[in-house]
Parts: C-alpha cells; sequence; structure tokens
C-alpha cells in the first residue's frame, strides 16, 4: 500500500503529523492510503476517535466538490470503527465541529459513543446548530457546488 504524504500550508499542523509518522503516542486505531483514525486525548465519550484525512484541508469551510469522495470515505471508516470498537447496538454520533471550537487547523471526523461523559458546557459543541453531522456535512457540500 502506498501511503500519500500529508501535505500542510504552514508545515506546523499536528494533525498532518499524526498523518505523516504515525506517532504511537497518538493512539492509532485504524489508517489507509486516505485517512488515519486514533483515540481523541481529550475524550467527550466513553469511546471517542477522530479521523482525518491525510490531506490538509483547514476546515469544511474549505471542501470543495473533489472533496466529497473523501468525505464518503471518511463517513465508511467511522461507520465500521465504530461498529468495531463499540458493537451495533451503541448509538453513536459522527460529524465535524466548526472551526471555531477544533483546537487544530486540520479538518477533523469526531466519532462518538453516547451519552457523552464531558462536562455540560463542552457537550454543548455537540448539539444540532453546532456540530455538523457527516450526512449533513455531505449534503451541504454537495448542494453548494451544484448551486453554483
Amino acid at each position: 500500500m502506498t501511503i500519500s504524504q500529508p501535505t500542510s500550508p504552514n508545515g506546523n499542523c499536528t494533525y498532518c503529523d499524526i498523518a505523516l509518522e504515525g506517532d504511537p503516542a497518538s493512539g492509532v486505531v485504524y489508517e489507509d492510503e486516505r485517512v488515519v483514525a486514533f483515540k481523541d486525548p481529550n475524550p467527550a465519550a466513553e469511546h471517542h476517535f477522530v479521523i482525518i484525512p491525510r490531506k490538509h484541508v483547514t476546515s469544511y469551510n474549505d471542501l470543495t466538490e473533489d472533496d466529497i469522495p473523501i468525505l464518503e470515505h471518511m463517513k465508511k471508516v467511522g461507520n465500521n470503527l465504530m461498529l468495531n470498537q463499540v458493537g451495533p447496538k451503541q448509538e453513536t454520533l459522527l460529524g465535524f465541529l466548526p472551526k471555531a471550537l477544533s483546537s487544530v487547523g486540520h479538518l477533523s471526523m469526531q466519532c462518538l459513543t453516547l451519552p457523552l461523559t464531558c462536562s455540560w458546557m463542552r457537550s454543548l459543541a455537540y448539539k444540532p446548530l453546532v456540530f455538523f453531522t457527516v450526512d449533513d456535512l455531505i449534503g451541504e457540500v454537495k448542494e453548494s457546488c451544484y448551486n453554483l
């Protein structure tokens, strides 16, 4: 398998470093040529993983029609990861935090089990109108690309 090299515009993106080097301390649980998944270092739920594309994308605001396949792949990987890690009966949440609430400037999909175990204040970031589910984001990108 050929692993594509991540590209960061400024060369100092923490997530690009994880994607490039597969830092064992990051808790990588899955990787392929397009994405890397790892345990969230500050989990908001009993099971909380982050999936990042190897290609540097700053946020979902920068997505284009060309990025729809990677979003669909991230969704597939997230669903498979959650199924394998927690089973089919556990309720899960897959989606994206807004750029303002993300600590790293690299697109990242959050994969969490419910209920959340974080503080009530932090849990607000995972509520509708703030948190974009992966399906909602794919729909938004498709709509914005096809309605130009």
